[in-house]
């Protein structure tokens, strides 16, 4: 199978498996007749930027990023770990709390990274209310956050 192909393949898989490891992609291609080595689904992850996301089971699966996503998450973890002064957690919402002046830049950033736990976000001055839509979706949320302030 061509390169192209198996990493639509790929794609798909992730979108509709928990996939936590490369072992497991690597036996799902197999069940589609697509025998890759682990080396290969290596480079295939780093070059679809897939990357590691909490589901709401709890369990760390690899999610389809875009390399756009890639940058602006590179660019609010920066700039949460600039301006943020704590992070409250209450039911379904999270409070950001900024230095004056630099909630708006975090919920720019985080409307641009188009999260689906996010149903939407208001900032002010220095508070940045993040809404999801349920509890758990508020806890993959949670453990975003705490993965970029460790």
């Amino acid at each position: 199978m061509k390169k192209e192909k198996r990493q639509r393949l790929i794609k798909q898989l992730v979108s509709e498996y928990e996939i936590e490891t490369q072992e497991k992609l690597v036996e799902l291609l197999a069940e589609q007749d697509v025998m890759v080595t682990q080396a290969t689904i290596s480079r295939d992850i780093r070059e679809l930027n897939l990357i590691k996301i909490a589901s709401p089971k709890g369990l760390m699966i690899y999610h389809a990023s875009s390399e756009m996503a890639l940058q602006t998450d590179l660019k609010l973890k920066r700039k949460l770990q600039e301006v943020v002064v704590r992070i409250d957690y209450v039911d379904q919402l999270t409070i950001i709390k900024t230095l004056p002046g630099n909630a708006h830049v975090i919920g720019v950033l985080l409307d641009d990274l188009n999260w689906k736990e996010m149903a939407g976000c208001i900032c002010g001055n220095d508070t940045c209310l993040v809404i999801s839509r349920n509890r758990s979706e508020r806890k993959i949320l949670e453990e975003r956050f705490n993965l970029i302030f460790r």
